[in-house]
């Protein structure tokens, strides 16, 4: 993978910004989207998650383990900027390092006092930045 789009990835989805999202869907293609906003980029290969509420996301999830995290920015409101990090879900879990890793992220935050069900453990497949489409030059 691109090494600057993973640089990238890391610091966005690290900075736990409240425009984090989670897009899924199910098997019969029933699309959900989850704000996520307790998460952590450990390498460029995997993530983990906080999961204390999102219950249409969870399923989709435990149905076909795909997922996009989106990380939005407008820093003037005007223009865009952020990530696109295509994932697989490959553990599930309520214990372990990766589940106290990220209880005490979730501790730190607002949402401290939420129960946590799960740490969802991510596979990164791809990352990509939130627009494909290049800057035009002005022709003379």
């Amino acid at each position: 993978m691109d090494k600057q789009l993973v640089e990238k990835a890391q610091k966005l989805i690290n900075a736990n910004y409240i425009s984090t999202t989670l897009s899924t869907v199910s098997k019969d293609y029933d699309v959900n989207i989850a704000v996520i906003t307790v998460l952590e980029m450990l390498d460029e290969n995997t993530i983990i998650c906080a999961r204390f509420g999102a219950d249409k996301t969870y399923a989709n999830l435990k149905e076909t383990g795909k997922g996009v995290f989106l990380v939005l920015l407008t820093p003037d409101g005007k223009t865009k900027d952020g990530i696109r990090v295509y994932v697989e879900l490959v553990a599930d879990q309520q214990e372990g390092e990766y589940f106290d890793r990220i209880q005490a992220r979730l501790d730190k935050t607002v949402y401290g006092n939420f129960h946590l069900k799960n740490c969802l453990v991510f596979r990164v497949v791809d990352i990509l930045p939130v627009s494909m489409l290049k800057k035009d030059t002005p022709t003379s």
